[in-house]
């Protein structure tokens, strides 16, 4: 039991005994004076906390003044029995030093003060000090008409109470006004205090983080400890929870701090200071050039000689699992000479309900602006949502969430200082409100690395050692690995090289490789014939240009990518799509199954089953055709393009779902017939990658010319 709880209770129980004088004679539901008087008599107070009876008078001036005597014994006891530990020490240092700037605190008259604690604190201890800040001055409470003990009001995240909740706390804190007690609101952020408090406050202080001398008095008298002030200078940066635990082992404290230190749930903050630069980064792209352009703009701002208008504020990086994402937000901090500041959505939710998430987001934000300039990022973005998809029963959720976001990126405070830096797998389940201008205006695609920027990966992992050995053939084997998994191939090396106490070398690399399935001659020659397939259908009527043509041979065990084989095309300029443009698009895709029953009489599982297999793409065209686009029997707009309902809506719209399946086929028999006509390219060019496994664009091009077919460029 705290001590505001204590000597709650004693003044309660106190008033309970207090007996008054009757007056002589017999009164209306009373016996005679004398009982009147052994009952006064036989009255005591509660024991003190020495055990001694205070006898009771029925003096009001003296019955206050024993109640603030009893109080105080109630006091000195408490600190004679137990010291206070680092945590209630702490907290009446902060505590005493936010209310001295405060001349109410001083005056005779009850105060009505918030106080601004932060993220969970120690509200015990907090009432604690203050309720022993209202009780040295005697005088006061010798005064009946001012009671010592504060008034502690409920205050409810702002985010999370309801307006009934709101109500009742208002209620409350009108009718402690009408009391003689000193008012406090204990709250973790200023927005939690009811407008009606702040109005009539006399002051709302924020508690800070104890000074130096706090902690250094705080080794000395909890703990015996002395402590130099420049090591009591180092702690200041941390919490008063990692104090209260250093605080606690008295001499071992250099340990348990240490192992705060140390713990990696904080390493994260400090990886920006490791030399990790966008220079030292490889297969960055245009994600690279995006961060060296920015780090220039924000020294220009700094300078003054850019205004914030003309920065690049935000950008969203997409990419597979693994490809260096986050990496990349500390690196471009380094670069910038800023912080970095990280949150996620798995993070704010971890806080609670939606009242919960709302303000640990604005939380992140309102940091930012502290700590600014600074790089926002915001991991696994996707995760985030897109109202036009939100249904059922969590629609209104996901649709406040996203919009407390939005407020949070461009609301009424702004963000000037704070580049937003978002990170996704799956850019398309992002809400396009988020990609306007002034948000996150650009989208940067982080794809795998390829051969160069793998070896260059790789020697960075392993920080120097075998600077000359050849590599290249390991990064060769490392095809379609992210960055994430070479990290983990050099900490596998060093581990079997720590066993056996030696040297890392280049056999611990090699026999760490993952293995790979090496396809069977029929298998392989499925697996051209089905990528060549695509070729020929995308050079007769595709449009964009072929860049590459490739197939795996063989088949990683472990990695980021399970491809094995694939058509590269650039896409031309962006341009009004007809009906036959998007009938080509499905052509392409359903190609490589029509050339697969061709050659072979019938198709494989290679064109299906994932959400990116040729038939999940072509059943989304088909299907935003008919329902989406306009080119079907009807011109009812059903869903949007892009949505993720499409699989819904075939599933309820029988009529549709006949549709989609008419123009399937169509496309599909649409690409056989071209096949049929091509079979002589078609046959060269699955030999060619037989033989080679990769062609170029123009090598693609000159094979298929080379057998008389007719060829459409597309630039």
């Amino acid at each position: 039991m705290n001590i505001h709880s204590r000597l709650e209770n004693l003044r309660r129980k106190q008033e309970s005994f207090v007996c008054v004088r009757r007056k002589p004679g017999r009164s209306k539901g009373s016996g005679t004076a004398a009982e009147g008087h052994r009952c006064r008599e036989n009255v005591v107070s509660p024991l003190s906390p020495t055990g001694a009876r205070f006898p009771l008078t029925p003096k009001p001036s003296v019955v206050a003044f024993q109640e603030s005597t009893c109080m105080s014994d109630v006091l000195r006891h408490y600190f004679q029995q137990k010291k206070p530990g680092f945590e209630q020490f702490l907290t009446q240092c902060i505590v005493r030093r936010a209310l001295r700037s405060v001349p109410e605190m001083k005056l005779w008259h009850p105060p009505v003060i918030g106080i601004v604690a932060g993220e969970k604190p120690p509200v015990d201890e907090i009432q604690d000090a203050l309720t022993i800040l209202r009780l040295p001055d005697l005088g006061v409470l010798r005064n009946r008409q001012s009671d010592p003990l504060p008034v502690f009001l409920e205050c409810k995240p702002a985010g999370s109470r309801k307006s009934r909740e709101l109500e009742k706390t208002e209620q409350e804190f009108l009718f402690a006004l009408k009391g003689t007690k000193a008012i406090f609101a204990v709250v973790e952020d200023e927005e939690d205090l009811p407008n009606l408090f702040r109005k009539i406050a006399d002051a709302v202080v924020h508690l800070e983080k104890p000074t130096a001398r706090h902690i250094r008095a705080a080794f000395s008298y909890c703990a015996g400890v002395n402590i130099s002030l420049e090591e009591a200078e180092q702690l200041t940066e941390f919490s008063l929870f990692d104090l209260t635990m250093v605080g606690s082992r008295g001499k071992s404290w250099r340990k348990v701090l240490n192992a705060i230190a140390s713990d990696p749930c904080k390493a994260d903050s400090r990886l920006i200071n490791e030399g990790l630069s966008l220079d030292t980064l490889a297969g960055l792209g245009k994600a690279g050039e995006w961060g060296t352009e920015l780090a220039a703009d924000l020294e220009e701002w700094r300078t003054g000689k850019l205004p914030w208008s003309d920065v690049n504020r935000g950008v969203l990086l997409a990419g597979p699992p693994g490809t260096g994402k986050t990496t990349y937000a500390k690196a471009l901090a380094k670069s910038c000479g800023v912080e970095l500041v990280a949150s996620s959505l798995a993070q704010w939710q971890a806080a609670g309900h939606l009242g919960d998430l709302l303000k640990a987001m604005r939380k992140t934000f309102a940091e930012a602006r502290k700590t600014a300039p600074c790089i926002l990022f915001l991991d696994e973005f996707d995760s985030v949502g897109d109202r036009r998809f939100a249904q059922g029963d969590n629609a209104l959720y996901v649709v406040e969430k996203i919009n407390g976001l939005l407020e949070c990126l461009d609301g009424v405070e702004g963000r000037e200082g704070i580049v937003v830096v978002a990170a996704c797998n799956y850019p398309e389940l992002v809400d396009p409100a988020f990609l306007r201008p002034g948000r996150l205006e650009q989208t940067i695609r982080i794809s795998l690395p390829d051969r160069p920027a793998r070896e260059q990966i790789l020697r960075w992992h392993l920080k120097g050692a075998m600077d000359g050995e050849d590599l290249s053939a390991i990064a060769g084997r490392l095809e379609g690995h992210s960055g994430a998994d070479i990290e983990k191939l050099v900490r596998d090396a060093r581990r079997t090289a720590r066993k056996e106490k030696r040297d890392l070398r280049r056999d611990d690399l090699v026999s760490r490789l993952p293995g790979r399935i090496a396809f069977s001659q029929e298998d392989l020659r499925r697996i051209a014939v089905h990528e060549a397939g695509h070729a020929i259908v995308q050079a007769k009527v595709g449009d964009g240009e072929i860049l590459r043509l490739k197939i795996e041979p063989d088949l990683a065990m472990q990695g980021t990518q399970r491809q094995v084989g694939y058509l590269e095309v650039r896409k031309s300029a962006i341009k009004g799509r007809t009906r036959r443009d998007y009938e080509a698009q499905l052509m392409v895709h359903l190609a490589g199954l029509a050339a697969e029953e061709l050659v072979f009489g019938e198709i494989a599982d290679g064109g299906g089953g994932s959400m990116g297999s040729d038939l999940a793409f072509a059943t989304q065209i088909a299907t935003e055709m008919e329902a989406s686009l306009g080119f079907g029997d009807s011109l009812v707009h059903l869903v949007p393009s892009g949505s993720k309902q499409v699989r819904e809506v075939l599933f309820t719209d029988q009529s549709l779902r006949r549709r989609v399946e008419a123009t399937l086929d169509k496309a599909y028999e649409d690409a056989r017939a071209i096949l049929e006509e091509s079979e002589p390219a078609h046959q060269a060019l699955v030999d060619a990658l037989m033989h080679r496994h990769k062609l170029e664009g123009r090598e693609v091009l000159e094979t298929i010319s080379g057998a008389d077919v007719s060829v459409r460029r597309a630039f």
